[in-house]
């Protein structure tokens, strides 16, 4: 008995009232996420809540009528904190699903976006096409070759892009090419995650001009970029929340166009003959890049193409068979 109770009797500790049930914290999080100006509130709070239960979506809508122990409701406190902050939702849950891909999502590279997975859909359908036999796509056949022998990846980023054409069996070896060291780290912890090999998608830094960072024998099937495309003047009008990302991931100098000039200097000449270029460009840039496409090389065709909402997002070349006998596209280089 405790000498200090009136009656002689053990007092029982305060009184703590039950965590709030998964439902009312998942009303919770959304109406604040929506005062705070947040998109899609509903939906960014489920993820969020199911992120600190360590349960699928699905599982957490079985399971709304649960109690949130305090070890989650002190993981919501701080992941709400972040979020309200303007930390970016996939640097809260620390990964971003990309096409058949789960990868690391830090501020180390570049998120990658809806519109990237379309480029890699549009590469995969003109790799199929190119190897139609039968009516079959090899791609398709789980012990065929990918259409693609290799492929080179400028602006690698997380590795979405290289990662995805390997691991679709789009493509057989991938060169990725990337400035920043961090973003070079991440690309590789993805890599080593997903269980491809070094051979498979090589990591490498350019520290000078693009093309000093592959010899000058080498050719590909396919070269693709999703460069920085945000001219200079538009850097601090973008959302706070992309500005997050890195600048050298955002930046393509005056008009935007700075990375895809450097790139398209040589590419005609890097690509084999049949080969693709495939780039991600700004929503106004269809006519710059259109015309850049015209002087840098005679392409059996070209296009300039818009994802799925409308907008101009996408451009791409092809490099002509030596049978081709179509027109020249005018004002191409001489002596090709």
């Amino acid at each position: 008995m405790s000498p200090d109770s009136p009656t002689g009797r053990d007092l029982p500790g305060p009184h703590k009232p039950p965590g709030p049930t998964r439902r009312e914290a998942l009303e919770g999080a959304a109406a604040e996420l929506e005062a705070g100006g947040i998109e899609a509130s509903g939906l960014e709070a489920e993820r969020i809540l199911a992120l600190v239960t360590e349960l699928d979506r699905s599982d957490l809508r079985l399971s709304l009528d649960l109690r949130l122990t305090p070890r989650e409701a002190r993981r919501l406190a701080r992941a709400m904190s972040r979020r309200l902050a303007g930390v970016p939702l996939q640097h809260v849950e620390g990964t971003v699903e990309f096409r058949d891909l789960v990868l690391t999502a830090d501020p180390r590279a570049f998120i990658p976006r809806p519109e990237t997975e379309q480029l890699v859909e549009r590469i995969a359908a003109w790799a199929r096409g190119r190897g139609v036999t039968d009516g079959v796509w090899p791609v398709r056949r789980p012990n065929a070759e990918p259409p693609l022998g290799t492929a080179l990846d400028v602006g690698t980023g997380s590795g979405a892009i290289a990662l995805s054409l390997v691991h679709e069996r789009i493509a057989g070896r991938v060169l990725a090419l990337e400035r920043s060291i961090a973003a070079l780290e991440q690309a590789t912890e993805n890599r080593d995650r997903i269980g491809l090999t070094t051979r498979q998608v090589e990591l490498r830094q350019v520290a000078g001009p693009i093309w000093s960072a592959v010899e000058e024998d080498r050719r590909f099937d396919l070269i693709v970029s999703n460069p920085p495309y945000v001219a200079d003047e538009e850097m601090e009008l973008l959302p706070p929340e992309v500005r997050r990302d890195p600048r050298e991931a955002l930046s393509g100098g005056e008009d935007g166009l700075e990375v895809v000039r450097e790139l398209l200097a040589e590419a005609w000449e890097r690509l084999n003959p049949g080969g693709g270029l495939f780039l991600e460009i700004g929503e106004t840039q269809g006519d710059q890049v259109s015309r850049l496409l015209t002087g840098a090389g005679v392409w059996a065709r070209q296009e300039i193409a818009q994802d799925l909402s409308g907008r101009v997002r996408f451009a791409f070349a092809e490099r002509p068979e030596p049978s081709y006998t179509g027109r020249l596209t005018p004002d191409a280089p001489s002596g090709r």
